[in-house]
């Protein structure tokens, strides 16, 4: 149980940072007849969460299952993970800064970015052990003051949504490509359990996901227009009660703070190997330039781009997959090699663990 629980929380650290609990992605992706959507939705999570399990049980790692079942183009799926853990990891510094715009401080001064990118680079460094400790203490907390919050308030509108979008069914799939494409590094590590074990943690990660959609979504929808415009929905709905402001601030942060550990650790990783120190610097120092375009502006426009990347990816992956059904077991080197592992040389025999991207 302990490790179905660490990789629930894990996939979930990184599905509902703070884009998700926020409400702007929901708004941004979820139209009209959310309790479908918010269903669909969870059957997306479950099914690719599955796969990744599978490909991590299988190969050790993602890139190594790239490797394996794409080939050639293992390097442009390689650089599109890339493209969406940037862009994640951009977002996630712009919402620290958007949160205290709500204490009067101006969301383009990095008075939260600048500490969270290093607490995050800090994290990171642990390695995968370390983030799932990580999420293992900060996401039920975070989960747990969300739903405290919604229920507390008590005020959802399931009907005809007050910001209409052209956005279905097929919206969704992006969203959630998107979510897991950006998560797929750092969970198919995470694929050592047995079968029972994978289906669980799919089962749970797809179950609270779609509940928390449909509150979200419920809750902003309520409050009307002026909360789903506004950059950080959510926030604008408890804005009215200074003490749930002050409680989800911590929520959004956390949520921020997750996110970017996932999504930073495998680019760190693979800037760190690939060049160095130097390369990890100019890594963190792209992330937080690319932040200051703000989370509803990488939202609205490039987490879509994003999401078609996703989608597209788990539609070649499960054909892959089938395709490749035959191979079974762990890819094993023949000789032992060296792992990089921020400027550290680990030597490993059998098993070669390519870490990052």
């Amino acid at each position: 149980m302990k490790y179905v629980a660490e990789t629930t929380f894990l996939l979930l650290g990184t599905i509902v940072g703070s884009g998700f609990v926020s409400g702007r992605e929901i708004v941004a992706f979820f139209g009209g007849n959310i309790l479908f959507l918010s269903l669909f939705a969870g059957a997306l999570f479950f099914l690719t969460t599955w796969l990744l399990l599978s490909v991590g049980g299988r190969y050790g790692s993602l890139e190594r299952g790239n490797a394996a079942l794409f080939g050639k183009a293992e390097k442009t799926v390689n650089a599109a993970v890339f493209f969406c853990l940037f862009a994640v990891s951009a977002a996630s510094l712009a919402i620290v800064d958007a949160t205290l715009s709500f204490a009067g401080i101006d969301e383009r001064i990095p008075a939260a970015s600048l500490p969270t990118l290093i607490f995050a680079a800090l994290a990171a460094r642990r390695g995968i052990d370390g983030v799932k400790k990580l999420n293992a203490f900060l996401v039920p907390v975070m989960l747990a003051l969300t739903l405290a919050l919604l229920f507390g308030r008590g005020k959802f509108s399931f009907g005809a949504p007050v910001c209409v979008t052209a956005k279905g069914s097929l919206g969704v799939a992006f969203y959630v490509g998107f979510n897991m494409f950006l998560s797929a590094s750092v969970v198919a590590r995470a694929g050592g359990g047995g079968k029972r074990e994978a289906l669980l943690v799919s089962a749970l990660t797809g179950a609270v996901s779609a509940l928390l959609i449909a509150l979200i979504w419920g809750a902003v929808n309520y409050e009307g227009k002026n909360a789903a415009d506004a950059a950080l929905p959510l926030a604008y709905v408890f804005s009215a009660s200074p003490a749930a402001s002050v409680v989800f601030g911590v929520v959004l942060y956390a949520g921020a703070f997750t996110t970017a550990v996932c999504s930073y650790y495998p680019l760190a990783d693979f800037a760190e190997r690939r060049y160095g120190g130097k390369g990890a610097f100019v890594m963190a120092a792209a992330v937080f330039a690319f932040s200051r375009f703000g989370v509803k502006w990488i939202v609205d426009y490039v987490y879509p781009a994003a999401g078609v990347l996703g989608a597209l990816y788990f539609v070649a992956l499960f054909a892959a997959a089938a395709y490749k059904n035959g191979k079974t077991g762990n890819i094993k080197s023949k000789k032992k090699r060296k792992v990089h592992r921020y400027g550290k040389e680990e030597k490993t025999g059998g098993e070669t663990l390519r870490r990052g991207l």
